[in-house]
């Protein structure tokens, strides 16, 4: 569990809690059912008496602003914040001193009515139809187009989305199939000379009339392994700073 800080999502557990909590409410999952799948994905934190306390603490924070505060989660709690095993966790006298009024502040919260229940938009999870070792043409903003080769997949609550590899070409034309098959991979032009990249579909209308798909399949140059990402809409700057396509 990284921590930066005393503040309640001051570190990876909590700020991971938050977002899984408000993800499965947005989904249209009730608190109760909520935070059951919760306390089963999180059950080694729930064993473990330094993340425990952040576990309770962080759900009831969530709940509570939402509207959508499971009584088990409060109760909880508020058992953490009067019994100190949270503080123990903190070394120095000034954090714990910061740290208590993080926990006094809540337990003031915890013990007032909360809010109504907020509506969550659903979350869109990513779910791409393109296959292992299919090639798929991008349209750079200089009206030139790029390949790259799915090579793998990247898992998570997110969704599932390509991992890929950029193949040596650009041009203003799609080329043959012929010709894509004896293509060679375009690697970053530094130390760690970058290869493969996560490449999540775009989801607005216009940026998706920039992807095709080829229908050309080829052999992968390499096994899918440590990759960077590509975030949309900032697809075409870090082609341009990784790879130096225009």
């Amino acid at each position: 569990m990284g921590t930066w800080g005393t503040g309640l999502y001051s570190d990876d557990l909590a700020a991971d809690l938050r977002d899984d909590f408000r993800g499965y409410i947005g989904e249209g999952l009730s608190p109760t059912a909520a935070v059951d799948r919760l306390m089963s994905e999180y059950a080694s934190s729930l064993g473990d008496s330094h993340e425990e306390p952040v576990f309770w603490l962080a759900l009831a924070d969530a709940g509570w602003k939402l509207g959508r505060l499971d009584e088990r989660v409060r109760q909880n709690a508020l058992r953490i914040i009067d019994n100190g095993r949270d503080l123990a966790r903190w070394e120095s006298a000034r954090d714990r001193q910061k740290r208590g009024q993080v926990l006094a502040k809540l337990r003031g919260q915890l013990l007032a009515a909360p809010p109504a229940p907020k509506r969550l938009a659903k979350l869109v999870r990513s779910a791409t139809e393109w296959t292992v070792g299919e090639v798929i043409a991008f349209l750079l903003s200089s009206d030139r187009w790029a390949l790259m080769r799915v090579i793998g997949f990247h898992e998570d609550k997110g969704g599932r989305a390509a991992v890929c590899e950029l193949l040596d070409w650009t041009g203003e034309t799609i080329p043959s199939a012929e010709e894509i098959t004896r293509l060679s991979v375009r690697r970053e032009a530094a130390p760690r000379a970058t290869s493969q990249f996560l490449f999540q579909e775009p989801r607005t209308q216009r940026d998706k009339t920039r992807i095709r798909r080829t229908g050309v399949r080829s052999t992968l140059a390499q096994e899918c392994g440590v990759y960077t990402a590509l975030v949309w809409p900032y697809v075409d700057r870090q082609l341009h700073e990784i790879f130096g396509l225009d």
